[in-house]
């Protein structure tokens, strides 16, 4: 008697064509959609922006972390970032506030700006909450929003220069930079960045000032005093007081 067996196994299936694996299992679809992203934001290094894209399809459990993904898939110099930015309030307007409303709050805000922030120095993070994070229960406007996401940006890029400047001024190779070596640096950067934006006497100075001349020449001065007695700066100290003069200039929202 022949044996009758269930279809069960992938051998047991009707055969489907390429076209219709790929529709099942969502896969052309989700190629589609990084092919796209790559060719508007036009990454420095696709591949990289591909894997960052497929992790992200795992850890995309929250609209706040689609909307982070959005946000860093493109420099904030770029054009097409303002329209990342604002797929991504888009994207949390959807959050629910209470039982029958829907939008971006204080409390979405704020969790957005701790994920863009999350590899910041934690004394970093709380100095620019208290200029730019808003109130759990206010809705935040596209202006305000927008606001805060640049500014995340911007410091990601200006922490990063830090870092570099750190290292350039640590000549030991250390990991500590003399203090009257890093005093006159920042002392430099707090005279640019107190500079009044309008005035075009100003800008140019300052672009002076944190130039490769203007520094070489405040560094030859501190470097021709007597540091005998000098303490060490660390990263972390540089850090915090390059960051300080940045988060200065940030507008507070109250």
């Amino acid at each position: 008697m022949a044996d009758k067996r269930k279809p069960n196994s992938a051998d047991d299936r009707p055969q489907e064509s390429d076209r219709q694996f790929l529709e099942r299992s969502n896969v052309g679809s989700c190629m589609k959609d990084v092919l796209g992203k790559i060719i508007a934001n036009r990454p420095e290094d696709p591949i990289a922006f591909m894997a960052d894209y497929f992790d992200s399809l795992e850890e995309q459990t929250s609209l706040v972390a689609r909307a982070r993904q959005l946000i860093i898939m493109t420099h904030h110099s770029r054009p097409v970032f303002d329209i990342n930015v604002r797929m991504a309030y888009e994207t949390l307007q959807k959050s629910k506030c209470s039982k029958k409303l829907h939008g971006v709050n204080g409390t979405v805000y704020n969790e957005l700006i701790r994920a863009l922030c999350r590899d910041f120095p934690t004394l970093v993070i709380n100095r620019l909450l208290r200029r730019i994070e808003c109130l759990d229960f206010e809705a935040v406007t596209y202006d305000v929003f927008k606001s805060g996401v640049f500014t995340c940006c911007v410091l990601e890029d200006y922490l990063r220069l830090v870092e570099y400047l750190f290292n350039s001024l640590d000549f030991t190779k250390t990991g500590k930079c003399d203090k009257a070596v890093c005093d006159a640096v920042l002392e430099q950067l707090k005279t640019s960045l107190a500079s009044n934006k309008t005035d075009a006497r100003k800008i140019v100075e300052s672009g002076y000032n944190l130039g490769p001349d203007g520094l070489f020449h405040v560094l030859d001065k501190a470097m021709k005093r007597d540091t005998h007695v000098s303490t060490a700066f660390t990263l972390e100290m540089f850090t915090a007081e390059c960051c300080e003069a940045f988060i200065a200039k940030v507008k507070k929202l109250r």
